[in-house]
């Protein structure tokens, strides 16, 4: 039992090796937060994505916003034009850094993050 608690064992560290190498090497200047008044000046320029898990009704997110779930959005699978400009934003914003990190690696250039999110927007409209 120890020859195969070894091999996976390396197996395993260079499996987590290399996908650190991968992550450490990516850039992300192109991801950007933005505080509310910036973002909502702006995101009309853009392509306006909700990914929040679930939204409980349409009257409860940002006009105009598309809605994608995390994971749709993550799998190249969404519909979404490289060339413009991505405006993200979820419930705190913290599920919308990892969504555009992703987008960032899959080649999307200025991606604009809501500080804070949709709970800041609804705070303060």
């Amino acid at each position: 039992m120890t020859v195969w608690s070894t091999i996976i064992s390396i197996v395993a560290g260079i499996g987590i090796g290399l996908v650190m190498m991968y992550y450490k090497n990516t850039d992300y200047s192109n991801v950007f937060v933005l505080n509310l008044k910036d973002f909502t000046a702006n995101m009309r320029k853009g392509q306006l994505i909700d990914v929040r898990k679930k939204i409980i009704d349409e009257n409860n997110k940002i006009k105009g916003s598309r809605h994608f779930t995390p994971s749709k959005v993550k799998s190249k699978s969404v519909n979404l034009r490289k060339d413009l400009s991505v405006y993200v934003y979820c419930d705190n914003g913290k599920l919308s850094k990892r969504v555009a990190k992703k987008l960032s690696r899959n080649g999307f250039n200025n991606i604009y993050v809501l500080s804070n999110g949709y709970l800041n927007y609804k705070e303060n409209h």
